[in-house]
């Protein structure tokens, strides 16, 4: 089975080799408000990924359902709908960690010995 640091790996230096990683400040060597700014921008493209599964519910697709639209044959089909957004917003995740340098599956597991702490819906009514 592939690790969460694995996905994380794989994510960063696929999102590296695709150029996505070339706009990112170095630290040190720039002024500290560019790079909050680069984590920034990049912590609302997990967002915009989000707002995209909620579009497609709201088109009136399922939540379960992976379509592929167009006709291309000389291309793979891009998937579509829910599961692909949700796909989308873990992988930018993945990668934001890689660029980061977080630990996701250690701080995963830090954070679920916690929650395994908590009361009944951490004590809200929701």
């Amino acid at each position: 089975m592939t690790t969460i640091s694995e996905l994380q790996k794989r994510c960063g230096e696929a999102a590296a080799a695709k150029g996505f990683h070339e706009d990112r400040p170095l630290d040190g060597r720039i002024e500290p408000n560019r790079l909050r700014d680069w984590q920034g921008n990049k912590l609302m493209l997990i967002v915009s990924e989000v707002a995209e599964a909620q579009d497609e519910l709201r088109k009136g697709n399922s939540a379960y359902h992976t379509y592929y639209p167009g006709n291309r044959e000389d291309l793979p089909w891009k998937p579509e709908g829910v599961p692909s957004e949700l796909a989308d917003v873990v992988i930018r995740v993945l990668d934001f960690c890689y660029t980061e340098g977080i630990d996701l599956e250690a701080i995963i597991e830090e954070k679920l010995a916690y929650n395994a702490t908590r009361e009944y819906k951490h004590g809200k009514k929701f």
